[in-house]
């Protein structure tokens, strides 16, 4: 896979996983109308958007899926694990540690050729 297309991928991914905190961020009016009204939200939807072009624009270009997908699921993991963590406070039991590093492992098995 070329650099550029890496590159791409690479924000598409951050912009998935940032639009994700954003929901969560507007989720905590406790309401779904508040949510929805949110500045959060507004943000959320501009990324979702921003990362549909930029995923058409990959697999157009001819990258395959299974190429996406593995760096897909590690990047957003990775992000979102640090925001939840980081950001929101949320603690990771032993077990979810334990899938977490098996999911990782499982990534890096799926991406051998």
């Amino acid at each position: 896979m070329r650099l550029s297309y890496v590159a791409l991928l690479i924000l598409a991914v951050a912009a998935v996983a940032i639009a994700d905190v954003f929901l969560k961020q507007a989720a905590v009016h406790n309401s779904l109308w508040a949510a929805f009204k949110s500045p959060w939200m507004i943000g959320a939807i501009f990324l979702y958007l921003f990362q549909i072009f930029f995923f058409t624009y990959i697999f157009v270009a001819g990258v395959q899926l299974v190429n996406v997908g593995v760096l897909q699921t590690v990047l957003y993991a990775a992000i979102v694990l640090f925001a939840g963590f980081f950001i929101f406070n949320e603690t990771l039991t032993p077990i979810q540690v334990l899938g977490i590093i098996l999911a990782l492992s499982g990534t890096i098995l799926i991406s051998l050729k």
